[in-house]
């Protein structure tokens, strides 16, 4: 089954981030394939250049996840570019709602976190 991810909640609500990446890992064990991560609204700070401590931890394993199984995380750069943000973190790059919308109609479903 193709999915598509879609978080919301900031990095620093860490508890959603974990979930969305427990169960990302979870769902590629049992033989299912992610075709994009999208950080929408509060969650583009995932993206950010200068996080420390928990929340650069976390950003780190979204990195290493999407390296090892080549899953874009995308970040919506209308909301970044809302936010001041135009510098992003390893692995992350920008798209706008297009690229969503283009990852849900190749998906089977599309969860948000």
């Amino acid at each position: 089954m193709q999915l598509c991810l879609i978080l919301q909640k900031s990095i620093s609500e860490h508890l959603y981030s974990e979930r969305a990446l427990r169960f990302a890992q979870q769902a590629v064990a049992a033989g299912h394939q992610i075709n994009c991560v999208f950080f929408y609204r509060s969650a583009v700070n995932h993206a950010k250049t200068e996080l420390s401590g928990s929340a650069q931890a976390l950003q780190q394993k979204w990195q290493s996840w999407s390296t090892q199984q080549q899953v874009p995380l995308i970040v919506c750069h209308t909301v970044a570019e809302r936010m001041g943000l135009s510098d992003f973190a390893p692995g992350y790059q920008d798209a706008g709602l297009t690229a969503l919308v283009q990852a849900m109609a190749s998906a089977d479903r599309t969860l948000q976190f």
